[in-house]
């Protein structure tokens, strides 16, 4: 672990004797990086220096901003030293809403912070600037006392790796992309009519899923319930269940919709049905499947936290139960009645001992990261997802969504602390991985 300081030297790195034995530092010039900045500098020893300290020119401190009360890393490669790691958390999609106050809500992301070190800043995706090669942020500050202290404002080189969580416009993803190489985690926002066309491209993909298709037409409407009996119609970047219809055919022939919020109405073959579709059309609504997984007329699914530890492994963190409220067509917490521990709710669904609760629980955690795994390799680099899946009355595991964005609502009402812990810290534990160190 190394500290900076600032010198008055232009272009030129600083070492204690010390610190260049321990490192093998001979060479008159070293190639620096700090996240994605590069610059070759001159190699000063100086012996006044203590140990764990390194000077930087403080004409850096006009480029970008790297704090001197945080411990870094330093990775050396040959001529090239690495100093950080530096990590951008991308929480926001606009600057209005930062600010030390806000921040706190994101203070437990950082209980693992002596595991990470370095630089970790949160940002907005506007605060990106491909023009300067900079993130406007706050960073956290571990010996901060409060939220004035632990949150500081600065401007921050691109970084080595970046945690994504909001999507980041195509101007500045393809910048910071062709910047930093693929080192971002959940690095493509897809929308379920991604998940649709991949599925109709690649059967060994829609085997994890429901059969899906985008809605079309109303001669394939017809078709898939007359094969399934029950389908689904959901738009494709909808959230929270809305815009969400089960579909079924009435006793006339009529198609007999009905919403999240238990409302039906039916619509008639021909202008009727085919004004629906055509507004549908214009929303990339997808189609699929239905698939009984109810308990005594209430839908059940199960919420599977997966993501990659510090080695870049996927691996399922936890899992939950959701138990609809009777005849409700999703399970969003709004529209829940119960939720549950995972393997609790296995029990209870499947009326199964512990150890055949496990191999249930087993099979879920194998389908969740069976599908991650595709998703690394169709769509990009992910590390950090809650996967909604079903179960049928054959056990068979199901593939619903899967959610880059997702909320923490549930664990805290399940005062699921370890586990909410977990999924807080680790994405910054593979963030530094990715970043190198």
């Amino acid at each position: 672990m190394i500290k900076i300081s600032y010198i008055a030297e232009p272009n030129t790195i600083e070492f204690s004797m010390n610190l260049a034995e321990v490192h093998d530092i001979n060479s008159s010039k070293l190639i620096i990086r700090i996240g994605a900045w590069v610059r070759e500098m001159f190699v000063k020893i100086n012996d006044e220096l203590p140990v764990d300290i390194i000077g930087l020119p403080k004409e850096l401190k006009q480029l970008f901003s790297l704090p001197e009360e945080l411990s870094y890393e330093i990775v050396i490669n040959k001529r090239t030293l690495t100093i950080g790691p530096v990590i951008a958390f991308v929480a926001y999609r606009g600057k209005r809403n930062m600010s030390p106050k806000n921040l706190e809500l994101y203070k437990q992301r950082f209980t693992n912070y002596q595991k990470v070190n370095g630089l970790i800043f949160i940002c907005a995706a506007s605060g990106i600037d491909p023009i300067t090669k900079t993130i406007e942020g706050y960073y956290y500050n571990p010996n901060g006392k409060n939220a004035a202290t632990r949150w500081i404002y600065g401007v921050f080189p691109y970084p080595n790796a970046v945690y994504k969580r909001k999507p980041i416009d195509g101007y500045r993803y393809n910048d910071l992309i062709s910047s930093i190489g693929d080192r971002i985690i959940n690095s493509f926002f897809f929308l379920k009519a991604d998940i649709a066309e991949m599925c109709q491209k690649d059967k060994k993909f829609q085997k994890y899923f429901p059969y899906t298709e985008m809605l079309d037409t109303e001669e394939q409407l017809s078709r898939l319930i007359e094969q399934f009996q029950c389908v689904y119609l959901k738009p494709s970047n909808g959230r929270q269940g809305i815009g969400i219809y089960k579909v079924t055919r009435d006793p006339r022939g009529n198609y007999q919709f009905m919403d999240r919020r238990k409302k039906v109405f039916s619509l008639a073959k021909g202008v009727q049905l085919n004004h629906f579709l055509t507004k549908s059309k214009t929303k990339k609504y997808i189609i699929q499947q239905g698939i009984d997984s109810e308990v005594n007329q209430k839908q059940v699914d199960f919420r599977v936290y997966a993501q990659k530890n510090k080695m870049g492994q996927w691996v399922c963190q936890g899992m939950i139960a959701r138990l609809a409220k009777k005849g409700s067509v999703v399970t969003n917490l709004s529209f829940t009645e119960k939720l549950l521990p995972g393997l609790e709710a296995i029990k209870t669904i499947f009326h199964v001992d512990n150890a055949n609760a496990a191999k249930i629980q087993s099979k879920i955690y194998n389908q969740c990261i069976g599908v991650c795994e595709e998703l690394d390799k169709k769509f990009g680099k992910y590390g950090d997802v809650a996967i909604d899946v079903i179960v049928d009355a054959n056990q068979r595991v199901w593939i619903l969504e899967i959610n880059k964005d997702f909320g923490y609502q549930s664990l805290v009402k399940l005062k699921k602390r370890q586990l909410l812990r977990t999924l807080y810290t680790t994405p910054f534990e593979y963030a530094k991985t990715l970043a190198g160190f």
